[in-house]
């Protein structure tokens, strides 16, 4: 891929148009008053970084709310190469689900589809190898892309880091993917176990307190039990009416044994009042006489001998309703005690219907409880299966992880030449800027238990020198594009940011660098740059190395004295990253 130019549908936006698919391009930002700022920090808000967010934006990157809210109404139209067919990618910052190629508007998903296909070989089966995951490594998008040379994508995952980088410098990136599911697995299972110790039942098993075989030969002896009982028990319909006639009776029987007990006590009163003797002598009948003449005429007196009589006639009768009153009661409660035997037999026939009988409620909460046992007898089978799976697994894994690196370590030793012609090239271009430099790329076999299968790493041991991490960024990136495999990306794109902080005569270098290497491969760089560094550079080049290196290859001039010098045309603040 070579990129033609960068257009859009507003007449205030400054055209880019790259002057050389093949070879250098700059694009110059130049300020009115250059010595009243900072090196390094003297055309901001002119347009250098937009243009590569606009380009990514026109690529199928994310959605950019910021556009729609500051750039409502404009439209974007990259136009770019892939070999020999030419296209041309056109996008809204009001509809940004979909772009426009080649006058035909289609889905983000199905542009980066095609240009994954068109511009990457990712085998079958890897996860994090796409389109727009490796993209960023020959055009870095944004600020953080500038921090790490491994990471322009300034993500967090150290597996998509590896995996892309392992892709581009040409290492079997199936491996990494191997060991990637490995782990997973592994986690798997530690999470299944994990799962498991969280259950009430299992926890005692896991914190070894019971033993899970004693245990379930338990519940099957308990199950079996439980069985056998329900097969005994019968189910009566009228349960719950004879249990309701059966405690009537014991009532009835309560009731007449209270009743014997209050008649037991009516005639023992009986007795005691027959033991009292009602007699009263004569002399005592004589004085009540005599004391009554006082106050009753004689004639309505009885004689003494009428009173006696009278007397004896109230005793005899007091002493027949007693015995007749005991007989009575006595009669009582010879009923009530046959009324008690016969109550008794009742209530025994109930009883015994009601033990050789269950209530149909009795017989669920008996099946419920065996349920219970078979649903624990299940959960402990369900342990001894899944530990023997995982003791299996954890096994497996192992061996597999065991075999996995051992594999690994194989191939890099029969890849060393692949390894040894992107670490030889990265040494070549560092040993440019730093002579004495320890540099080069070493690739080793992790056998760490991780996610990680290759340890990637670019050096440059010349740690006191400014600006080290951004030349690191140029050779690798430099290292990529033409000394890597499975891509057929043509072109790198870098900000202003790579010269940042770098000693000019180190970036003279880099522009030497760049003349000699781009030009012979057929590809294209592009370098955004501000006026300032262009003038600290210029003593380390002679007049035709300025000229043909740099001056003759400036694309692009972006001022920051008006806005119509500036890419958009218009004054805009936004944050575009």
């Amino acid at each position: 891929m070579q990129l033609i130019s960068l257009t859009a549908n507003k007449e205030s936006f400054r055209p880019v148009h790259f002057k050389n698919e093949v070879g250098l391009n700059f694009i110059v930002a130049i300020q009115k008053n250059p010595e009243s700022s900072d090196k390094g920090n003297t055309t901001n808000g002119v347009g250098k970084s937009l243009i590569i967010a606009l380009i990514h934006f026109c690529l199928g990157s994310s959605k950019k709310d910021s556009l729609k809210k500051d750039l409502s109404g404009w439209s974007f139209l990259l136009t770019f190469k892939i070999g020999s067919e030419t296209f041309k990618a056109e996008r809204s910052t009001d509809k940004q689900n979909v772009i426009v190629l080649n006058g035909q508007e289609i889905s983000l998903t199905k542009f980066k589809n095609k240009f994954e296909s068109l511009l990457f070989d990712i085998p079958a089966g890897t996860s994090e190898l796409s389109f727009r995951s490796l993209l960023p490594f020959f055009i870095r998008p944004r600020k953080a892309s500038y921090t790490d040379y491994d990471n322009p994508n300034a993500v967090k995952k150290d597996y998509q880091i590896q995996i892309t980088n392992a892709l581009l410098l040409g290492l079997d990136v199936l491996l990494v993917e191997e060991k990637f599911k490995l782990r997973k697995e592994k986690e798997r299972i530690k999470n299944l176990v994990k799962e498991l110790n969280q259950d009430e039942l299992l926890k005692d098993f896991f914190n070894q307190k019971k033993d899970a075989t004693l245990e379930g030969q338990q519940v099957k002896e308990d199950i079996l039990k439980l069985e056998n009982d329900l097969k005994a028990f019968k189910v009566a319909d009228d349960y719950y009416e004879i249990n309701k006639d059966a405690d009537k009776i014991k009532l009835e029987i309560e009731k007449a044994k209270n009743r014997i007990t209050l008649i037991e006590n009516q005639i023992l009163n009986i007795e005691e009042t027959r033991k009292i003797s009602p007699d009263i002598k004569r002399e005592n009948i004589e004085r009540i006489y005599k004391e009554t003449s006082v106050v009753f005429n004689q004639e309505s007196l009885k004689t003494l001998e009428d009173l006696e009589k009278f007397y004896k006639h109230l005793s005899s009768n007091r002493e027949k309703r007693l015995l007749d009153k005991k007989n009575e009661l006595s009669r009582s409660l010879s009923e009530l005690q046959k009324i008690i035997e016969q109550k008794k037999v009742e209530l025994d026939a109930k009883l015994k219907y009601l033990d050789t009988h269950q209530a149909l409620d009795i017989v669920l909460k008996l099946k419920d409880k065996l349920s219970d046992l078979k649903a624990k007898e299940v959960n402990i089978q369900r342990y001894d299966e899944l530990i023997s799976k995982y003791q299996k697994s954890k096994i497996k894994t192992e061996k597999n992880f065991i075999a996995s690196t051992e594999k690994t370590q194989y191939y890099l030793d029969d890849a060393k030449e692949v390894i040894k012609s992107t670490t030889d090239f990265f040494r070549e271009l560092a040993k440019r800027f730093y002579p004495n430099a320890t540099a080069g790329i070493t690739v080793r076999n992790n056998d760490g238990d991780n996610q990680i299968r290759y340890d990637i790493d670019a050096k440059i041991s010349a740690d006191r020198s400014d600006g080290i991490g951004n030349i690191k960024i140029f050779c690798y990136d430099l290292t990529i594009l033409l000394k890597g495999f499975a891509h057929r990306v043509n072109c790198i794109f870098h900000d202003s940011r790579l010269l940042s902080d770098t000693d000019p005569r180190q970036i003279a270098e880099l522009f030497k660098i760049l003349d000699e290497y781009i030009r012979i491969s057929g590809k294209q760089y592009i370098l955004t740059l501000n006026q300032n560094q262009l003038d600290e550079v210029n003593k380390y080049l002679t007049e035709v190395e300025y000229q043909t290196i740099i001056q003759q290859n400036i694309c692009l001039e972006l001022k920051d004295e008006l806005p119509e010098d500036k890419l958009l045309g218009i004054q805009v603040d936004m944050d575009y990253n």
